[in-house]
């Protein structure tokens, strides 16, 4: 009665995605974050993400959508049947929001920013009035100990590509105290 399907550990998908990666370097494309890679980057962005891993808005439309607007992270309903109902009675179909501090911003921001591969801590000394060298200090000389960073100066900080192979796993090291160990519920 159990169709059993074996799933590829984390070591396993990891190589996968460099593998792929490697492939596409081979015919030409440019890695541009954990996920993408194109052809020519001097003509292909990728402005929805850049964007939004950069502070803009943007409205979640459908079930269980996520959004950021006007510094609100918002997450509509999640089952077609609260959200068509929300829908009908005029409602807007939000399950949640959170207004995060300018702190909580600087560090999703940095924390997205840090899936493309590199920084310019530039960016966050201007937006934010913060040196990330000094802010996430410890956490950069752990992610630099372990090998996962290429470059680390004030112009650049930059993942190896195991680093960016393993960016989502080590993310938590900059998340405030409050914030780790959340669970949806």
């Amino acid at each position: 009665g159990h169709v059993e399907a074996p799933v590829a550990d984390w070591a396993t998908k990891r190589r996968w995605v460099a593998e792929a990666f490697e492939a596409l370097e081979r015919a030409g494309y440019h890695v541009g974050s954990a996920y993408t890679a194109v052809k020519d980057p001097s003509t292909t962005t990728f402005v929805y993400r850049d964007r939004l891993w950069e502070g803009a808005d943007l409205v979640g439309l459908g079930v269980a959508s996520f959004g950021h607007v006007n510094g609100v992270h918002v997450q509509n309903l999640d089952t077609w049947e609260a959200y068509g109902a929300s829908i009908q009675a005029g409602r807007l179909p939000l399950s949640r929001a959170y207004r995060p501090s300018p702190n909580e911003r600087l560090i999703r921001e940095f924390i997205l920013q840090l899936k493309r591969g590199s920084v310019a801590p530039a960016y966050f000394e201007q937006k934010y009035g913060q040196r990330p060298l000094d802010r996430f200090a410890a956490q950069l000389a752990s992610l630099q100990a372990e090998g996962f960073i290429a470059e680390l100066s004030p112009r650049r900080i930059a993942l190896t590509r195991e680093g960016l192979m393993r960016v989502d796993s080590l993310l938590h090291r900059f998340f405030l105290p409050e914030h780790t160990g959340i669970r949806y519920t």
